[in-house]
């Protein structure tokens, strides 16, 4: 499935995502977003072991302005050292998205569970899906503001954090199978997020993508960053 969703993406999107990422000069996708240090601190003893340490995280809406209002899927980008990417977002599947959008609470990053959407190949553990559940106390805090300024109050009260799980079914029923590590938000960066790029081929801590989606996104981010590059972007 990795590989029919990496040609199907480069016969029919390459050239749209490519020229739309050349115009804006930016991403097709999630055009802006919020970078922030973050640290994984595992949760067991063998794969999360292997996630633990310093991270960069980019928070962003998937097909508008960062703090926008409108209807969105949100998506969480985690980059491990320079070794390891792994993307996650506020819906199940492609085919979900709409009803991803409906319940996604686009006014705060820390009340959304983020799913990995397709499969990953774990080291250790097999075939997973990837499942980042936020802070009871972030979902339960009352906060005002945009997104970026409710997330600033969750890091300045120490409850930016999700439990990153490794499930064996997608959705949110599917059953855990470990809790690997604590994702804590130390700090929201002033810089410019569009340095920020990830690949689905850094996989040096034994999280490899596989389906569909994973392949799509395999041809997608390349292609979005050369046009970027090209723009200066």
């Amino acid at each position: 499935m990795f590989a029919l969703g990496a040609l199907v993406a480069a016969v029919f999107a390459g050239l749209p995502i490519f020229l739309i990422s050349l115009l804006r000069g930016a991403r097709a996708f999630h055009p802006s977003g919020t970078v922030c240090r973050a640290e994984l601190t595992a949760l067991d003893g063998d794969v999360g072991k292997r996630l633990d340490g310093a991270a960069m995280v980019r928070l962003s809406g998937a097909s508008s302005d960062e703090n926008s209002t409108s209807p969105n899927i949100l998506g969480m980008a985690i980059k491990l050292g320079t070794d390891q990417d792994l993307p996650v977002a506020t819906f199940e599947s492609f085919i979900k998205t709409a009803e991803g959008r409906k319940h996604t609470d686009v006014a705060d990053y820390l009340r959304n569970e983020f799913a990995s959407v397709s499969p990953w190949r774990v080291r250790g553990l097999g075939v997973i899906w990837f499942r980042a559940i936020p802070d009871p106390a972030a979902k339960a805090a009352v906060k005002t503001g945009t997104r970026v300024e409710r997330l600033d109050t969750d890091i300045a009260a120490g409850r930016a954090r999700f439990t990153l799980e490794a499930r064996s079914a997608p959705g949110p029923d599917g059953a855990v199978r470990t809790r690997l590590a604590e994702l804590r938000l130390v700090e929201r960066l002033p810089q410019d997020d569009r340095a920020f790029r990830i690949s689905m081929f850094r996989t040096g801590r034994g999280l490899v993508p596989t389906g569909f989606r994973n392949g799509v996104r395999a041809v997608v981010y390349p292609i979005s960053q050369l046009a970027r590059r090209l723009r200066g972007g």
